[in-house]
């Protein structure tokens, strides 16, 4: 025969000698379970709307408005929608830009600052716009001594990704994008010209050393027209691995530290049944090692998660809300900003946890 535990026959003992009318019976509510998706306010007030937010830590900084750009302000903002500190913008704000070192600057019309956070204060510093433009944009990410950095144009449909090396200062060119149908339409625009025009394309391209088809393109304006994409195919460093998402030969290709190719899987999920549901746009979850494609159907985003291993989607997740803005991943939750439609509401930032 087992034995009950001492406490447990006392207690047993007690219960059975109170009358049933001494007997109380305690309401615990109601507890309801729903399958039903939580969208979470990250930050939102009615003093001011948000533009852009950047991670720092556990905290946001946000780019903040009251009824234009024009007043702008930057705020450091923590996990439980404390306003930490705030700086206000001598110019007009445009955005935020995280670099390739970490940094979060404000980007606006005419100056650049980096904001500088020390015991939870913002301060801010002025950056020279041409050394920011030429230096700091076209840098992406980092590996030990390694800057990977690319000379993209919106206006060129190739160009070429560079690994610069910070210990010998050597640079190495390790893959090159190219839309080859692009392409071939992009120089067809010199034969287009007249012949006084196509004369004085060959003087100007003598003239800075450039390809005459790239200034002929410019003078007929066709990347100006809407028939024009510019290239999408972006580099991330997932897990210590360089990966290139190259659309235009439907594959991701990864590299070691060294440059040199890993392996090339194929990818069919930017080639849609309706293609204008693609956004051109990877999404990475850099603390999960995950890679998002992007996709809108009326009015709703879409994420749909890439498996690296095998290029296929295995998941889906769609967004609560419609028409939101700069869309960000972090930790398995998709961060937005939103405004309900037709509200006197502020734009606020809000998150939900990604299931697929």
């Amino acid at each position: 025969m087992r034995f009950l535990p001492a406490i447990t026959l006392i207690l047993l003992t007690v219960f059975a000698l109170q009358p049933l009318h001494a007997q109380k019976i305690v309401d615990l509510g109601t507890v309801t379970v729903t399958a039903e998706r939580k969208v979470d306010t990250v930050f939102g007030t009615w003093k001011f709307s948000v533009a852009d937010y950047e991670f720092y830590d556990d905290k946001l900084v946000l780019l903040a408005f009251t009824k234009n750009m024009s007043k702008s302000k930057v705020v450091l903002v923590d996990a439980s929608q404390h306003i930490l500190s705030e700086f206000e913008l001598p110019d007009v704000a445009q955005k935020l830009f995280k670099d390739y070192m970490g940094y979060i600057n404000a980007v606006c019309e005419t100056n650049v600052y980096r904001i500088k956070i020390k015991d939870n204060t913002i301060g801010l510093a002025s950056l020279p716009v041409g050394d920011f433009n030429a230096k700091i944009v076209p840098c992406i990410d980092t590996i030990g001594h390694d800057i990977y950095f690319c000379n993209y144009s919106k206006d060129y449909p190739e160009f070429t990704y560079y690994a610069y090396n910070t210990a010998d200062s050597t640079v190495h060119p390790f893959k090159t994008v190219t839309d080859q149908e692009e392409l071939k339409e992009y120089n067809m625009e010199y034969y287009f010209l007249k012949p006084k025009q196509r004369l004085e394309a060959m003087k100007l391209a003598d003239e800075y050393h450039v390809d005459k088809h790239r200034v002929a393109a410019i003078m007929s304006g066709v990347t100006s027209s809407i028939f024009y994409t510019p290239l999408y195919a972006p580099l991330f460093v997932i897990n210590d691995t360089v990966c290139v998402f190259d659309h235009y030969n439907d594959a991701i290709l990864t590299y070691n530290v060294k440059h040199e190719r890993l392996d090339s899987v194929s990818i069919d999920y930017n080639h849609p049944k309706n293609w204008r549901e693609w956004k051109h746009e990877v999404i990475v979850d850099k603390l999960n090692h995950k890679a998002y494609a992007l996709y809108q159907k009326n009015g709703f985003y879409y994420l749909k998660h890439i498996d690296m291993k095998t290029g296929k989607i295995i998941g889906t997740f769609k967004l609560t809300n419609q028409y939101v803005e700069k869309i960000k991943i972090k930790d398995d939750y998709v961060y937005y900003i939103y405004r309900p439609f037709e509200s006197l509401q502020e734009q606020f930032v809000y998150k939900e946890l990604i299931r697929n």
